[in-house]
């Protein structure tokens, strides 16, 4: 015979999975209103060596900003300069360079730096440009106006090439959105050689391929922090290349049968100790190209 049920433990049941949903619900509310009283700019400037990017806590993934490239080393000697940008980012500076995934935050110690991606539009460079002549690289002028930095989201519009940059991450992903003018030449730049604390021979070695027309995988190699660190990645683009490529390399002593092929274009595989890329598309006003 079927059993019985005591209506009054199924109603018990109830009330108390109700009275978790509510108090769940509640501790929500109470984050979300926490939130408007953290601010990630706090010690972005001098030596503060935090960043105002995206983050969660304890997550993998810390997608900022970078500011600048100062050289490590400066008429053969060690460059002062360079220890400002611990954290990659200075509150001072007037342009911005790129957004990359990995960041130490208040350390005073410098590394890290992975994955530079920069949206462009007009002529392709594959430099990052100076801070004083930002046209004559990638980078872009911004204003402190335009920029947006609250827990887990950070935005900033990139004047030069009139794109809206809008980063946001969980434990384990950075998440980028670029909203594009109107262009034929619209690029995403992907700098494998860039990183914090740069010096020669920092990078040992560098890997991408070309899996289809929106999914790109690789590593990237140094040598610093920890002797042998190896960060991997997969990136999934929301509309497909319509084409690719990299800077041309200094050739080696040994090229490999792949030294009869024109590897600047459309070339799947690319490796060496540093790869700088770009992944040009068509984009109509108002466009939005997503990176995950």
């Amino acid at each position: 015979m079927p059993q019985k049920t005591d209506s009054r433990f199924v109603i018990g049941i109830l009330l108390l999975a109700f009275t978790i949903s509510i108090n769940a619900q509640k501790k929500t509310d109470e984050l979300r209103n926490l939130i408007q009283y953290v601010d990630p700019m706090i010690g972005t400037a001098k030596m503060g060596h935090t960043y105002p990017g995206a983050t969660v806590p304890f997550g993998s993934v810390q997608l900022s900003p970078e500011t600048d490239t100062i050289a490590y080393s400066l008429n053969g000697k060690y460059n002062g300069e360079v220890y400002k940008y611990c954290a990659g980012y200075q509150h001072e500076d007037k342009t911005i360079v790129g957004f990359s995934h990995t960041h130490f935050s208040g350390t005073g110690h410098s590394d890290l730096g992975d994955f530079l991606i920069m949206p462009t539009t007009g002529k392709l460079q594959l430099n990052p440009g100076t801070a004083s002549k930002p046209l004559s690289g990638y980078r872009s002028s911004f204003s402190h106006s335009s920029e947006k930095a609250e827990p887990a989201y950070y935005s900033v519009l990139l004047e030069d090439h009139n794109i809206k940059a809008e980063l946001t991450a969980t434990t384990r992903v950075g998440m980028h959105q670029y909203t594009f003018p109107k262009s034929d030449d619209a690029h995403i730049i992907l700098d494998l050689t860039s990183g914090i604390y740069n010096y020669d021979k920092k990078n040992v070695w560098t890997f991408v391929r070309v899996e289809n027309d929106t999914l790109i995988t690789g590593y990237r190699q140094t040598n610093g922090w920890a002797r042998t660190r190896t960060v991997y990645f997969a990136m999934s683009f929301s509309k497909p290349i319509k084409s690719y490529g990299q800077a041309a390399q200094e050739k080696s002593v040994y090229r490999g049968f792949w030294g009869r092929f024109d590897q600047t274009k459309n070339f799947p595989e690319m490796a060496g100790q540093n790869l700088k890329l770009f992944f040009d598309f068509d984009t109509k006003e108002g466009e939005k190209i997503k990176i995950r």
